[in-house]
């Protein structure tokens, strides 16, 4: 199939450059990251370079806003959608992932289930977790420490 081509095509040139390489390699490590998670992180951070914390995440989408408008305050948080819609896709299913087989993301998922908090916003909190962890590792070129 053709996205099977690119695919290959994507991590052949991966592959070549060496610094592309152990990137990939690093964010591999997270637990419940895949090839295609880890290919779709270099290319948000490498198209994004200088971007901090705040900014990745809005890139993603996966920015808290509060909806307030006079009197009707009584609406819950969401995340904006405002950043690229594909990378909220591709981030859903490795946070499922991990939220069970990532001892780090599996207590964070579990602390926000015993606040009370829908499930749904803790796998979403648990995707902005994995993407700022994979930020911080591409950032400053560490490894990810398994607990």
């Amino acid at each position: 199939m053709l996205e099977d081509k690119l695919f290959q095509d994507i991590k052949e040139y991966v592959s070549k450059d060496q610094n592309l390489r152990e990137d990939y390699q690093r964010l591999l490590t997270i637990s419940g990251v895949g090839e295609k998670t880890a290919i779709a992180l270099l290319t948000l951070f490498k198209t994004y370079q200088g971007a901090n914390r705040a900014q990745i995440t809005a890139l993603a989408g996966l920015d808290p806003v509060r909806r307030e408008s006079g009197t009707s305050v009584k609406n819950r948080d969401k995340i904006s959608k405002n950043g690229k819609g594909i990378y909220r896709k591709i981030f859903y299913l490795p946070s499922v992932c991990a939220t069970v087989h990532n001892q780090k993301i599996k207590v964070f998922y579990q602390r926000l289930l015993a606040h009370h908090k829908i499930k749904k916003l803790a796998v979403i909190t648990s995707m902005r977790k994995i993407l700022l962890i994979a930020h911080a590792m591409y950032r400053d070129k560490t490894e990810y420490v398994t607990v």
